[in-house]
């Protein structure tokens, strides 16, 4: 049967998601319901998919391994909002978090099946990343400008937390590097080079230590998982990306954010600090070790500063879902890492450059996680999911196992 307006209409409501992540910040409400314009868009793509399937006679859905431990997350989610003392609170963060973003990662599956599908959402998960990069970059030149860059983090557009903005980057960098060093078109190459140019000069402006070194890791990936003969494009890359890096930092030399945030004292003060919050955190996890506080549970007050995760990706999905939705989601993270990483060499072409983007973006989360907290917000938690099902589908579509790749 031919496909349906519905479905098509799905597809691209799908490229207009991935290029609105931020735009979760527009917020308004339905009587006593609150929502976003992100959450509009998630919900208006999983009914244009779902009638469009329904249209089709085509509501049966590929089963994989990743069914079980979503399952098991959702599972430890839906405990959570239990076990949290604001119930209300706790479910619209097990919405924002995981039912929407889940929905994603099927709906993808559902819809992407060509090339040219993929192509298509990348395209648009690149304008709306750079688009972001760029009004974060037009904000840090206005205020330098205007001479009101000062001591503590650089300012930012929209996110109120320059670290949100390195996090929520990183994925984009991943798959513009992809972009520049494997595809085989220029067209590809060039746009590529002009989105990693945006989002890298975005990351380097929000000065985030746990940013750059994940960048350094990222870094020995490309030239592990690359081939002898791409390694003269990556050196070219490297040196260009070094170059940006390092003139954007010389800019800014002079001001005070910047030699704050790279001094030796403030490293020491964020090192000091958290190891205080994984102290306390801990000591708040020995209370209770199995199920954590709930979704919106935590709470820790650092010098009169609030804090509602734990800096720690792991630490932060322990206190807030419990040991099941710690060992669910570290059980996705870590096998979709391991399957992509063993796929690598088997698959070619375009999927290759998603393929590789996707565990690039793993990479940069799983260091960056060990000091702050991706996945947890209503963009991450989305993007996370889009990633995987990227993933997912470039493996597929490349006659790969995933059974044998993982």
């Amino acid at each position: 049967m031919s496909e349906s307006r519905l479905t098509r209409v799905a597809r691209a409501l799908l490229t207009v998601t991935a290029a609105s992540l931020p735009l979760y910040t527009i917020r308004w409400q339905y009587g006593p319901l609150p929502t976003t314009l992100l959450e509009t868009l998630i919900l208006a793509t999983v009914a244009f998919f779902l009638a469009g399937r329904w249209r089709e006679r085509a509501m049966r859905f590929e089963r994989s391994w990743i069914d079980i431990p979503i399952v098991l997350l959702l599972l430890s989610g839906a405990i959570a909002v239990l076990v949290a003392r604001d119930h209300r609170a706790a479910l619209g963060l097990y919405r924002a978090y995981f039912l929407e973003p889940v929905a994603i990662f099927y709906v993808a599956r559902g819809l992407l099946r060509t090339e040219q599908d993929l192509r298509s959402l990348l395209i648009g998960f690149a304008v709306g990343t750079s688009a972001f990069a760029l009004l974060n970059i037009a904000v840090f030149v206005a205020e330098v400008v205007q001479n009101r860059i000062s001591w503590g983090s650089p300012p930012t557009a929209i996110y109120g937390s320059a670290n949100e903005v390195a996090l929520f980057l990183e994925p984009p960098l991943a798959f513009a590097a992809g972009l520049v060093l494997l595809a085989r078109s220029t067209f590809d190459r060039a746009m590529g080079s002009v989105w990693a140019s945006a989002v890298l000069v975005g990351l380097v402006l929000t000065l985030s230590r746990g940013a750059f070194l994940a960048m350094v890791v990222f870094g020995l990936f490309a030239v592990a998982s690359l081939s002898r003969a791409a390694r003269k494009p990556l050196l070219i890359t490297a040196a260009g990306f070094a170059a940006v890096f390092v003139a954007t930092l010389l800019l800014g030399s002079h001001l005070p954010v910047v030699v704050h945030r790279l001094s030796l004292k403030a490293l020491e003060y964020t090192s000091v600090t958290r190891f205080e919050i994984y102290g306390a955190t801990l000591q708040m996890l020995a209370q209770h070790p199995v199920f954590g506080l709930g979704l919106g549970g935590y709470l820790y007050v650092y010098h009169q500063f609030p804090e509602i995760y734990p800096h720690d990706l792991w630490l932060t999905f322990w206190v807030e879902t419990g040991l099941l939705g710690l060992i669910a989601f570290a059980y996705i993270f870590i096998r979709q890492l391991v399957t992509g990483w063993r796929a690598l060499p088997s698959v070619s072409g375009f999927p290759r450059v998603l393929l590789w983007g996707a565990v690039g973006s793993l990479v940069l989360w799983a260091v960056h996680g060990i000091f702050d907290t991706p996945y947890w917000k209503n963009d991450m938690s989305v993007e996370f999911w889009l990633v995987a099902a990227v993933q997912f589908i470039a493996i597929r579509g490349a006659g790969v196992s995933l059974t044998r790749a993982g």
